[in-house]
């Protein structure tokens, strides 16, 4: 056997499990790190419950089985078939309700380590729920958590949260934050001689976004804006109806969806966040590292470990802040070679992949012992 051949044997077999490779921060990370991780290292199959109809992703380079349900629960008899097939090492899922199947799924492959990507902060999104929600016996929780290895936070608030409201030992806890790709880098600014500044939100149309409060700050503004919105969701009738309360629909361009979001980003003047509850904000964080700075509220999820005041941009505590803030930060003369360094520096792709990489090593040493 030569030594390329052993390589290819003593890779460890790793299997991801996502719901589906529609649009979605969760399916595009996770869909990214199966992409991307060392292929000297690992075997990776990318496990899609859903339909290759509905993917928005292309993931090249690994292995993509489709197993065609329409929703988690269907799918358990599949999973469970796949996984006596591929005779994973390891096994990392996301979102909480297939977490949780995953977790009950755990003590049939006892040699298997089973991780768990948790995505948002449980006590806050309750308070912003959604048509898409799945609800799930609170023994069954308690139960499918208990069985899962790791469980990885993408926040320190997101860690809290965990650690404090939750059934899962302290000791399984994990932060990785999500990555920056390599799509997203800082971009020349080029001011536009018509004085007219342009705004841009990306992210889904849904209450926990924050899309209302965002209105209602710009209906104050007393300049000439383009507010460019990225995103489809429950809400947008709602959204639409206050744009056109407001009066701002002329200043107003909706993008349900568009795989180009890092030209949008670069080439507007000032990114702004809503939310009331984030998981790790993935369009904020892209915003930054392209050299756009951000306008915030503030809420859990990590946008305090991402927005530096003054650097990249500001949190505001309040909506007058707010307003105050957009104004300061289009006034401000930015450097976009440091808003995006910013960033760039703590969640460059390879920083987080790293981090993934070593999580799996470390896991598969501990079963193997």
């Amino acid at each position: 056997m030569n030594l390329e051949s052993k390589k290819m044997i003593d890779r460890i077999n790793v299997v991801f499990v996502i719901p589906s490779l529609c649009a979605g921060g969760t399916e595009r990370v996770m869909s990214y790190v199966a992409g991307h991780l060392n292929k000297d290292k690992f075997k990776v199959t990318l496990i899609v419950l859903g339909f290759e109809k509905d993917k928005a992703f292309d993931v090249k380079n690994i292995e993509i089985l489709y197993l065609n349900k329409p929703r988690v629960l269907s799918s358990i008899p599949a999973i469970y078939s796949a996984l006596k097939k591929i005779k994973p090492q390891v096994v990392i899922s996301a979102l909480s309700h297939l977490n949780i199947i995953m977790g009950l799924m755990a003590p049939l492959f006892p040699k298997v380590t089973f991780i768990g990507r948790e995505v948002n902060i449980p006590s806050v999104l309750k308070n912003y729920p959604e048509k898409t929600n799945r609800s799930y016996p609170k023994v069954f929780k308690t139960l499918g958590y208990r069985f899962l290895d790791v469980v990885i936070c993408q926040s320190k608030d997101m860690y809290e949260e965990l650690k404090h409201n939750s059934p899962i030992n302290t000791s399984k806890l994990v932060i990785i934050n999500n990555p920056i790709t390599r799509n997203f880098v800082p971009q020349k600014k080029v001011k536009p001689t018509n004085g007219v500044q342009k705004l841009i939100t990306v992210g889904s149309l849904e209450p926990r976004k924050g899309h209302l409060r965002l209105l209602k700050a710009l209906k104050e503004l007393d300049f000439d804006f383009e507010y460019t919105i990225i995103g489809n969701g429950a809400l947008e009738p709602d959204v639409f109806e206050k744009v056109k309360e407001f009066g701002i629909q002329d200043r107003i361009t909706h993008i349900p969806f568009t795989n180009e979001v890092p030209k949008y980003l670069a080439k507007n003047d000032l990114f702004l966040q809503g939310s009331f509850v984030e998981g790790f904000p993935n369009a904020l964080l892209e915003s930054c590292a392209v050299g756009t700075p951000v306008v915030a509220f503030e809420a859990p999820g990590g946008i305090n470990e991402i927005v530096e005041d003054g650097v990249n941009g500001y949190i505001a505590k309040s909506h007058t802040e707010f307003v105050h803030y957009i104004k300061k930060a289009l006034n401000q003369k930015w450097d976009a070679t440091a808003v995006s360094d910013s960033v760039l520096n703590k969640y460059h792709q390879d920083i987080i992949l790293g981090k993934y990489e070593d999580l799996i090593i470390n896991c598969t040493t501990k079963k193997d012992n």
